[in-house]
């Protein structure tokens, strides 16, 4: 889909005023490199956030690859995309790709402590989740050798606990 490698909004709604259903046959396929993997990849973060409104159910789309669209914009660096897609769908933090790596695993790998503290933010339960192997987000920072993602983990854990403990005395 042309549109989506310029980012060009209104080419998108001239596709669809020739073929309302140009979104829908993403859906049909198991594993698709969407208009919304191409945006934000691109950075066309307007154009993906248009996207992601018509058609809700590409933004959890894996790619052939097994990436969602959060994904490839993490793989990307397209952070200022990464950041907007965040603040409209926190719960895509939690999506699982390839090897059942999310998103908050990747920024842990990569020792990425802006968005590691902004994913717990918007996504506090996210610690918890699991690779295909069982690593957690603590397991990868130590394997990885990433003593500030860790220390970033450890003392979210730490003011988690401290707030429950309060919250039953």
């Amino acid at each position: 889909m042309r549109p989506a490698y310029h980012g060009n909004i209104e080419a998108l709604y001239e596709l669809i005023h020739q073929d309302p259903h140009v979104l829908e046959h993403f859906d049909l396929l198991p594993f698709a490199q969407t208009p919304l993997h191409v945006a934000v990849a691109m950075g066309h973060t307007n154009f993906a956030l248009e996207i992601m409104r018509l058609k809700p159910s590409l933004s959890k789309k894996l790619n052939p690859n097994g990436w969602c669209p959060f994904h490839v914009a993490l793989l990307s660096n397209q952070t200022s995309t990464v950041y907007r897609l965040l603040q409209t769908k926190p719960e895509l933090v939690r999506v699982k790709g390839r090897d059942g790596f999310t998103s908050l695993h990747r920024v842990v790998e990569n020792d990425d402590l802006n968005l590691l503290c902004e994913f717990l933010a918007v996504s506090p339960l996210s610690i918890t989740d699991t690779t295909n192997r069982g690593q957690t987000a603590l397991h990868i920072a130590v394997n990885k050798g990433n003593a500030r993602a860790l220390n970033v983990l450890l003392s979210f854990l730490r003011r988690s606990l401290y707030r429950e403990a309060r919250f039953f005395n």
